[in-house]
């Protein structure tokens, strides 16, 4: 058998297997993103349930609030929106039974010194807001940066802002954010959404590595067959 033979070979075997896995993924992540996108529209059709002390909720369940705003604000950095960089705004309500929740207010445009923050201006009185849950998960990619003012943070981590806030660590506050309705005149920018890539992305993707294997596979049988010189 020739080198180059030999070297076809042994470069499909290797690449082959992992082509058609990340194509196989990709489709099982397609998948996925369905899964998620049909539970969000069954969820929008729910009627708002009242935040409560000790209650855990689905992500992107219809929520409402009645209670105040606090002068906490906590900036999260690293927002991109429309290619211009910002914060995502968390603003610590109090509610009408003695709880504490972040609401997720949306985006803002950051100036360009990143600690010359936005102002943020604190809605006055009792209101009622309406929204949706929104659970966090924290990313072991993301490290949280010493910030030389302790409102900005990297990702929203109730124990790390508590850290820094120790005004915070008597109150009962909730783990995960209130995203408020973008037809509220406190919204900013809305930002969150269910998926960061659709389903058929994922299958654009997911063709791509197939089309890659095939051609592998194709290259292979050629050169398995290719007389030696």
């Amino acid at each position: 058998m020739s080198n180059f033979k030999r070297n076809i070979i042994i470069f499909s075997v290797i690449f082959i297997p992992i082509t058609f896995s990340l194509g196989y993924w990709q489709v099982d992540r397609a998948q996925q993103k369905n899964e998620i996108m049909k539970e969000y529209d069954s969820l929008l059709n729910l009627k708002g349930v009242s935040i409560k002390k000790n209650q855990s909720y689905k992500s992107w369940m219809p929520a409402y609030i009645d209670g105040e705003f606090t002068e906490t604000v906590i900036f999260e950095d690293n927002a991109i929106l429309n290619g211009k960089a910002g914060f995502k705004i968390y603003h610590l309500f109090h509610g009408s039974d003695d709880l504490y929740i972040f609401i997720h207010r949306g985006f803002v445009e950051r100036n360009l010194i990143k600690n010359d923050l936005p102002d943020i201006k604190v809605p006055q009185g009792i209101i009622r807001l309406e929204g949706s849950v929104l659970n966090k998960n924290e990313n072991s990619f993301i490290q949280n940066i010493a910030e030389s003012d302790p409102r900005i943070i990297q990702e929203f981590s109730l124990s790390n802002i508590v850290k820094k806030f120790p005004n915070l660590e008597n109150k009962y506050i909730h783990n995960f954010l209130f995203n408020l309705n973008i037809d509220d005149e406190n919204k900013f920018l809305p930002i969150e959404k269910p998926i960061n890539m659709t389903a058929s992305k994922h299958i654009g993707y997911a063709i791509q590595w197939f089309g890659l294997c095939l051609a592998l596979l194709v290259l292979t049988i050629y050169a398995y067959r290719r007389k030696d010189e």
